[in-house]
This record gives structure tokens, C-alpha cells and sequence, in this order.
């Protein structure tokens, strides 16, 4: 019995995979339009006039619940500090920024460098020199004084997938579409 209904069994495969479904149908309508994709959404975040010192420990911190942004674990954050302030033909402020991290050499040669570390909780802003910690003190106001940095969150897949130079502050910005009028602007505390 096994062997016949084993010889029937194969029959019927071999006849189903064997036989002719005909020609191919012409192609059926358009389906419906889908759902419109979702847009790149970058959070920013404007950490002004703020100064370096012993009181901070020389370290700018900010939880982003503090600042009422939601940063996922697989967002990427970008840090850029002002390097100076400009007025357009209608005398309104622009800034120029560059990406974290920046190193500067003193006129004695020492080395001051902003630097950064993040988590999906909060963002740290810290400066980092050749001079000792506890000679940080001497280093020139220029470097430690009326900072502003400026913070974009991004969505991991735009840092990885597009072809903006995310060093290039302007254009990660018009990639973006960011808004200037909407860029929350905080204080940060000492951690």
C-alpha cells in the first residue's frame, strides 16, 4: 500500500510541475497611491554665550529631557561651535560654525581642543588642552568665554545615506529644511 500511494504521489507531482499555465495575462491596474514617506526631522538646539570655568569643571552638559527633545539610540547628534559673527546686507546676525571637534594652538604653542560625548539621555561639551587641568585657569579668555554651540539631532539613516558633507554646517542645515525661527534655544548646566 505505502509503495502505491508513494507511485501515485510522485505521478501527481510530476504532472503538476510538468503542466502549461498558459500565456501571462495581460498587466492588472494601478494600485492605489501609498502613503507619503516620512520626512528627515532634525532637532536643534542652541547652547549660548556660555563659559568655560572651574565652577563647570571646563564641561558643558545637557540632558535632552531637560530640553525637551527626544533623541533615539540609533540618532546621530552634531555639534558645531560658533567661530564668529557676521550681519547680511539687511544687518541681520549669521553665524559661522564648524563641526566638533575643533583644535586651537595658543601663541605658546599649547593645544586647546573642544570636544563632545553623547548618549541618547544628554550630550557633553568639554574642553580638552596639553596645558594641565589645574593650570586651565591661564588659558586666555578668548577660548573659554561667550561660547555658543549649536546641537543637531539627526536620524541615523541621514548621517549614513546622504551625500551631505556633514561638516559643512550649511548644508547639513538645508538638507534638513531647519527652520532658524524654531531653534530651541537653552542654558545648560553643570553636570
Amino acid at each position: 500500500m505505502r509503495k502505491i500511494f508513494s507511485l501515485l504521489f510522485m505521478t501527481t507531482f510530476l504532472f503538476v510541475s510538468c503542466s502549461d499555465d498558459g500565456e501571462v495575462g495581460p498587466q492588472g491596474p494601478q494600485g492605489p497611491p501609498g502613503p507619503a514617506g516620512e520626512a528627515i526631522v532634525g532637532n536643534v538646539i542652541d547652547l549660548e554665550t556660555y563659559d568655560f570655568n572651574e565652577d563647570n569643571d571646563y564641561t558643558l552638559f545637557l540632558d535632552f529631557d531637560d530640553a525637551g527633545v527626544e533623541v533615539f539610540e540609533s540618532d546621530a547628534v552634531l555639534v558645531y561651535m560658533s567661530v564668529g559673527e557676521y550681519e547680511d546686507e539687511n544687518g541681520e546676525p549669521y553665524y559661522a560654525f564648524r563641526q566638533l571637534p575643533q583644535t586651537y594652538y595658543t601663541d605658546n604653542g599649547e593645544e586647546i581642543q573642544y570636544n563632545f560625548d553623547y548618549t541618547f539621555f544628554d550630550i557633553n561639551i568639554f574642553l580638552d588642552s596639553s596645558i594641565p587641568y589645574e593650570n586651565f585657569d591661564t588659558i586666555d579668555d578668548s577660548y573659554t568665554d561667550d561660547l555658543f554651540f549649536r546641537i543637531i539631532i539627526v536620524p541615523a539613516d541621514f548621517a549614513e545615506n546622504t551625500n551631505v558633507n556633514l561638516s559643512d554646517y550649511n548644508a547639513v542645515v538645508n538638507k534638513l529644511n531647519i527652520d532658524s525661527s524654531k531653534i530651541k534655544k537653552i542654558s545648560a548646566s553643570k553636570k
